[in-house]
């Protein structure tokens, strides 16, 4: 029930990272090849803007409603962003070279 009644304190975060997602989505139209990158992009967008709302204005001392709103739609479509830009960093990594060199496997 609490977590409920957090996520109903913050409907309006909600609804503006959600907003924010889906105006950043226009510009990953390559990116998002079908509908599941699609929601994905949107839930990513949509979670950011609801856990780091609270953490970013606490940062940046901004109390103001209105203003937090603000803060969750910019975390929302960034969010989505910032996910994309972790995915491929991780996709063009090479991960098994970096093990092998690591625990000493050397070159295959």
């Amino acid at each position: 029930m609490e977590y409920l009644s957090r996520v109903i304190d913050k409907v309006d975060v909600l609804i503006a990272g959600l907003i924010g997602s889906i105006i950043a989505s226009w510009w990953h139209k390559g990116d998002l090849e079908n509908w599941k990158g699609w929601a994905v992009f949107l839930l990513s967008g949509v979670a950011c803007a609801f856990y780091l709302t609270g953490m970013v204005c606490n940062h940046l001392d901004i109390a103001d409603p209105g203003n937090v709103a603000g803060v969750g739609f910019l975390l929302g479509a960034f969010g989505g962003s910032l996910m994309i830009a972790v995915y491929r960093a991780i996709k063009a990594a090479d991960i098994w070279a970096l093990i092998r060199s690591k625990f000493g496997g050397g070159n295959p």
